[in-house]
């Protein structure tokens, strides 16, 4: 069962996410701070990251280039989740362009964010019918 590590300030997206991941066959666990993200994928290792963008403290830009400065968590792949539609590029621009990260701007569809995890897992995407939402 892979595990993912949901960073999110919000207490009902964080809700949300993991009932949907849980639904989908992973496990979660959750951050509700990039410090405590941070110190929850050094110890629980997992194999993904979403990770929300504006956060009070260390924001998700700044949360992914700690996280990329770390040789322990520098090669766990990171979605971002975000509702700043309008600023993906200025962010696009501020993140180290490598193939480690993704954006899905807030609202999503739900079978698009399970998509893009099994795609940054290197999973094969379910098929139309399958569980997705």
């Amino acid at each position: 069962m892979k595990k993912i590590l949901i960073v999110d300030d919000e207490p009902d997206v964080r809700t949300v996410l993991s009932v949907r991941l849980t639904s989908n066959g992973f496990q979660v666990v959750e951050a509700a701070d990039g410090d405590t993200g941070m110190k929850l994928a050094r110890a629980e290792k997992p194999d993904l990251i979403l990770l929300d963008i504006m956060m009070p403290g260390m924001d998700g830009v700044e949360t992914f280039h700690s996280l990329k400065q770390d040789p322990q968590t520098k090669e766990i792949p990171v979605i971002f989740l975000t509702v700043l539609a309008q600023n993906i590029s200025l962010t696009k621009h501020s993140l180290e362009l490598d193939k480690s990260y993704a954006i899905l701007s807030k609202p999503y569809r739900p079978q698009e964010l399970i998509q893009e995890i099994r795609q940054a897992l290197g999973e094969s995407p379910v098929p139309a019918g399958g569980q997705g939402a």
